[in-house]
C-alpha cells in the first residue's frame, strides 16, 4: 500500500510538472502574439500563429501513432528532461500498430536510444543539446531517424552500439548509422504487418 501511495504521488507531481510546462508554453505563444497585435505587425503575427497551429498538428499526430506508451514519451519528455530538447516530426500518419513489433517493444527501442544518449551527453553548461525524431512510412516499414545536436561519451557509444545490435536481433534493420564528432544519426526501419 505504501508502495503504491509512493508510486501515485510520484505520478501526480509528474502530471502536474508536465501540465505546468505546457500552459507555461501556451501563455508565452499567447503573448508573442499580443506583442504582434500591440506592435501594428499582423503579418509576423500571422506567420507565428501558423508556426503555433503546426506544432499544435504535430502534436495530434504524435498522439494518434497507435502507440499509447510512444505518445506520452514524446508528448512529456521536454517537461520532464532538461539536458536534452527533443522535437519530434511526424511526416505522414504513421500507424505503429501495424508494426511487427508490439507497442511495448517499440517503446523500450525509442525510448531506450533517447534515454541512453541523454544519460550519456557531454554537457554544454550554455545550451542543452537537442535531438530531432522524424517518424515517416516508407520502403521497408517505419522509419525512426534520430539526429542528435551533441556529443556523446565514447562510454555513451558502446551502450548505444549494443542496444542497436540487439534492435537489429529483433527484425529491426538499420537503414543509416553515422557518429562522428559533429554529428550522430541513427535511422531504423520497422517492417510493417501486410494487411
Amino acid at each position: 500500500m505504501i508502495d503504491e501511495r509512493k508510486l501515485f504521488t510520484q505520478q501526480t507531481d509528474e502530471l502536474l510538472t508536465v501540465l505546468n510546462r505546457q500552459r507555461h508554453d501556451w501563455l508565452n505563444h499567447v503573448q508573442v502574439l499580443l506583442g504582434y497585435l500591440r506592435l501594428g505587425r499582423p503579418e509576423e503575427g500571422e506567420a507565428y500563429l501558423k508556426r503555433v497551429s503546426e506544432l499544435a498538428m504535430q502534436e495530434s499526430l504524435l498522439a494518434r501513432l497507435n502507440c499509447s506508451m510512444l505518445s506520452v514519451f514524446f508528448l512529456t519528455f521536454n517537461a520532464l528532461h532538461k539536458d536534452m530538447l527533443m522535437e519530434v516530426d511526424v511526416c505522414t500518419e504513421v500507424d505503429l500498430a501495424r508494426a511487427v513489433l508490439d507497442q511495448e517493444a517499440l517503446f523500450h527501442m525509442v525510448s531506450g536510444i533517447v534515454c541512453t544518449l541523454n544519460e550519456h551527453l557531454e554537457r554544454n553548461q550554455f545550451e542543452p543539446a537537442s535531438i530531432q525524431i522524424t517518424l515517416f512510412q516508407g520502403d521497408g516499414g517505419i522509419h525512426f531517424r534520430f539526429d542528435l545536436a551533441g556529443k556523446i561519451h565514447a562510454s555513451g557509444a558502446a551502450v548505444m552500439e549494443k542496444l542497436v545490435r540487439d534492435g537489429m536481433a529483433s527484425t529491426v534493420s538499420v537503414a543509416e548509422w553515422l557518429h562522428t564528432d559533429e554529428e550522430w544519426i541513427l535511422e531504423l526501419v520497422v517492417p510493417v504487418v501486410e494487411g
